[in-house]
């Protein structure tokens, strides 16, 4: 059929050529798809991680927490009866124990809730809107703030994701604390239609991305991969005050 030899030399070339580019094209294929397999199971493996690391976190919490309310909280309890029972023996010292025995009374009341802040299972159990208003209860003890708290209904999120929001929010109150020189702290929940968090200052504010770059930043990268693990989203909107800044809003809300 093909007499000529050029032409045979030409389609053989050719099929040659053909059979060549779709082997490099299906081994391309194969190693790309290799390769995403392989970025699948290295992610998995850093989540499963870091979901182990915030695993024994959460258990070493709890551990904390029923320390605090086993021994020291009845310690406490017992120092405090004792402190009464010397003020019924001896009236007249009364009046100087009294400023003791209310530090102690609060101390007691302070130890209840830090146990309770840490202790995950409370957490879950209580719900994020009654934990987060007893850490607005705390704020305000300090009488260094004016706190403005507004919620409205309890988000439906699984209890991994009340514990993950709740370590968030006292990550952020942290950062606050430490770094805002701030007057007035906003604070607000919502989870009527999808969960959404929103903690605001007015203080002197920050560059997010150079921190971030930093050691410094620590506490803002533990924010953002524990709302990955909760599958959600954090947005920080701040700058210096020497740019402008007004303060600083974390948002984080559940990703739709």
């Amino acid at each position: 059929m093909f007499s000529n030899p050029i032409v045979v030399t030409v389609l053989t070339t050719t099929l040659l050529v053909a059979l060549l580019i779709a082997v490099v094209i299906i081994t391309m294929f194969a190693s790309n798809k290799r390769n995403v397999q392989q970025e699948m199971k290295i992610t998995q493996l850093q989540l499963d991680y870091e979901k182990g690391q915030r695993e024994v976190q959460e258990q070493v919490m709890t551990t904390v927490a029923r320390e605090l309310h086993d021994n020291i909280g009845q310690r406490l309890t017992f120092m405090n009866m004792q402190l009464q029972q010397q003020k019924a023996v001896n009236p007249a010292a009364a009046g100087s124990l009294l400023p003791v025995s209310t530090m102690m009374i609060e101390t007691i009341e302070e130890v209840r809730v830090l146990g309770r802040s840490l202790n995950s299972d409370q957490i879950a159990a209580n719900g994020l809107v009654y934990t987060i208003e007893k850490e607005v209860d705390r704020l305000r003890q300090l009488n260094r703030y004016t706190v403005h708290w507004e919620h409205d209904k309890e988000p439906e999120l699984n209890k991994d994701q009340k514990v993950i929001v709740f370590r968030i929010f006292q990550e952020m109150l942290n950062n606050l604390l430490k770094h805002a020189d701030a007057k007035n702290i906003y604070l607000s929940l919502s989870g009527e239609k999808k969960f959404k968090m929103v903690v605001k200052d007015d203080g002197k504010g920050f560059d997010a991305d150079e921190i971030m770059k930093t050691a410094k930043g620590a506490g803002l990268k533990n924010i953002m991969k524990r709302a990955d693990l909760a599958g959600m989203k954090c947005q920080i909107d701040s700058k210096p005050a020497t740019e402008g800044g007004t303060g600083t809003i974390f948002t984080l809300e559940q990703i739709t």
